[in-house]
């Protein structure tokens, strides 16, 4: 047996093992996204009995770059870019799908799903972490809040605060998601993205945390702004 340091065989491996995870390390965080996404709906269709062969994600796939070059004039700055490839993915997948192979609601529903799917534990963990670890939850989960909005997101997004000792209210007046899928002509389809929020928002318990959230309608569901309002509680009550 030859030593492995000499093996052609298994120096061939790691040098493509290498090349892989380097061009996985370079892979941009929504390129990255996407796959997942076609993955985990790829791996549902299966199970539906709706998937025979790989087409039906190629499709999908051609779908999201035309509609990346289509309305890319609605990512105004370099934040928002890979925001267009997240809706992107809804818009194509949704399309395809209610073309004829799922009735809209059903569409809408399986691409809802799969969709919040993605990070879901991720989120859930963060979330649960920073308000039991925090000495102040309310200042640690509005915090974490208004930096993500300041630095996360571009120009396609406005928002308001209005703070207080026992109150936050951070509220988007302007929404790159809801924008993007009306002049797609498909406005139904943001709420998938308030349905993706659920993901941090159900690990809050006023009751653990002292910190209860309220989030009375967004864009997504026919409101005009949509408020995130987090208030201090007294631990055990809600």
């Amino acid at each position: 047996m030859q030593p492995i340091a000499d093996n052609p065989a298994l120096a061939d491996h790691r040098v493509k093992h290498k090349s892989f995870n380097s061009r996985k390390d370079k892979m941009t965080w929504d390129l990255r996204f996407q796959r997942e996404y076609l993955r985990r709906l790829r791996n549902r269709l299966r199970k539906l009995g709706l998937l025979e062969d790989g087409e039906l994600i190629r499709e999908i796939n051609s779908e999201i770059d035309r509609s990346m070059v289509e309305y890319s004039h609605l990512a105004v700055d370099e934040k928002t870019r890979p925001h267009l490839r997240l809706t992107a993915c809804v818009l194509a997948s949704y399309q395809v799908l209610a073309s004829g192979l799922l009735d809209q609601t059903q569409a809408l529903d399986l691409v809802e799903d799969v969709f919040a799917s993605i990070g879901r534990t991720t989120l859930k963990l963060y979330t649960q972490a920073l308000l039991m670890f925090s000495r102040d939850p309310f200042l640690a989960i509005t915090g974490a809040g208004k930096k993500r909005a300041m630095e996360q997101y571009g120009e396609a997004w406005q928002f308001r605060f209005e703070e207080t000792d026992r109150s936050f209210t951070m509220t988007s007046t302007k929404c790159f998601y809801h924008d993007f899928f009306m002049a797609a002509g498909a406005p139904q389809l943001t709420r998938v993205f308030c349905s993706w929020d659920e993901n941090w928002i159900k690990p809050i318990d006023p009751t653990k945390h002292g910190v209860s959230f309220q989030r009375p309608t967004t864009m997504g569901y026919g409101g005009k702004e949509c408020p995130f309002i987090f208030k201090r509680v007294a631990s055990g009550t809600g």
